[in-house]
C-alpha cells in the first residue's frame, strides 16, 4: 500500500474512534514525530501552483472569501 493511501486510511480510521482510551494510547504513539523535521514531496504542478500562489500574494492579486464564494457558485451554476 502507498504511504498516501496509508495515511488517507488511517485518518478515516481515527476519525471514527470514539475511545478515548484508544485515542490517548494513538496519540502517545505518535507524539514523538517531529512534524517539523518531515518533508513533503510535492509533484512539478504542485511546485508550480505553489510558486505562482506565492507570486500571487507578493503581487497583491488577492480576493476575499466572500468574493470567492460567489465566484464558486457562479462557476457551479455552469
Amino acid at each position: 500500500m502507498q504511504v498516501q493511501s496509508i495515511k488517507y486510511t488511517l485518518l478515516d480510521k481515527i476519525g471514527s474512534i470514539d475511545d478515548e482510551a484508544l485515542l490517548n494510547r494513538i496519540n502517545d504513539l505518535v507524539k514523538s514525530v517531529d512534524i517539523n523535521t518531515s518533508t513533503f514531496n510535492v509533484t512539478d504542478s504542485q511546485r508550480l501552483m505553489l510558486l505562482q500562489s506565492e507570486n500571487d500574494i507578493v503581487n497583491v492579486k488577492l480576493i476575499s472569501n466572500d468574493v470567492l464564494n460567489i465566484q464558486e457558485d457562479e462557476w457551479l451554476k455552469v
